[in-house]
């Protein structure tokens, strides 16, 4: 991603430009490909995230729901959800084919700056400028832990 507001993509082994995806209206934060391959997920601070076909480059859905921007996002380990991250203090879970919220995830006290999804799809953990790391269980939507520590510079 990038500050232009596109999402390029590179063959890695000639590092010509294969194509550019265009969609977002401000800065690209995160940017992911599906587990497949098939399909590339974006974030921006234009509080959007975006689907894309990685074949054709054409955009297959745009999600919205969180009231600031998006930090960042990951496609679950089956490829099925994404997870997304914000400035708005949430972390949300998507499912990919409808491309609806499931969950809304709420705790941090500030801003949250990155998400991750276990192996195993069934926890995440989240970073936040609240000095926290934080596990959460996906099926309850709960907190499963909160790990202090990070103090200022």
């Amino acid at each position: 991603g990038s500050s232009d507001k596109t999402i390029r993509l590179w063959d890695a082994s000639s590092g010509k430009q294969i194509q550019s995806l265009e969609g977002h209206s401000n800065y690209v934060t995160s940017v992911q490909f599906s587990p497949d391959g098939n399909r590339i997920v974006s974030s921006s601070w234009d509080k959007t995230i975006r689907l894309w076909d990685s074949s054709s480059g054409k955009q297959i859905q745009s999600l919205g729901g969180h009231s600031d921007i998006i930090s960042s996002v990951q496609f679950s380990p089956n490829g099925n959800r994404i997870i997304s991250s914000s400035v708005d203090k949430t972390i949300r879970l998507w499912d990919v084919s409808s491309g609806k919220q499931i969950q809304s995830f709420g705790g941090h006290s500030n801003y949250v700056t990155s998400v991750q999804f276990s192996p195993d799809g069934n926890r995440i953990v989240s970073s936040s400028w609240d000095k926290t790391i934080r596990l959460w269980n996906i099926s309850s939507g709960k907190q499963i832990q909160s790990l202090d520590g990070h103090s200022d510079i």
